[in-house]
């Protein structure tokens, strides 16, 4: 192995891995958030198949779905919200990834249930 590529493998492994390995993991959280709402969403809506634990309506059951996916979002969101803080970037910046953050949060959201079908 070259010195070059040495030096590119250690930049890479101090500096750009963990950053990788961080978005990577809050995207994986946002779409599990997401296709929860949309679960919760889709079991509101419509009349499942099945019933649900016997005796509750299954609206309220997808309802509680949905609060259990926001709350995860909303977990995942101040998780983010925290090392960004930590880190030594300008406040605007640190503004402006929160609310794409939301804004991405939400459109996945719109698209899983366009997905669904309806």
């Amino acid at each position: 192995m070259q010195a070059n590529e040495r030096g590119w493998h250690a930049f890479y492994a101090r500096h750009v891995e963990h950053g990788i390995k961080s978005v990577f993991e809050h995207v994986e959280k946002i779409i599990v958030g997401t296709l929860i709402i949309s679960a919760g969403a889709h079991v509101s809506s419509t009349e499942p198949a099945i019933q649900l634990f016997g005796y509750l309506r299954h609206n309220y059951v997808g309802l509680g779905v949905e609060l259990f996916g926001i709350a995860l979002l909303i977990m995942n969101f101040v998780d983010g919200l925290f090392k960004l803080s930590r880190r030594p970037w300008h406040l605007t910046l640190q503004i402006i990834l929160a609310a794409s953050y939301f804004v991405l949060s939400v459109r996945l959201i719109q698209l899983i249930l366009a997905f669904r079908g309806e």
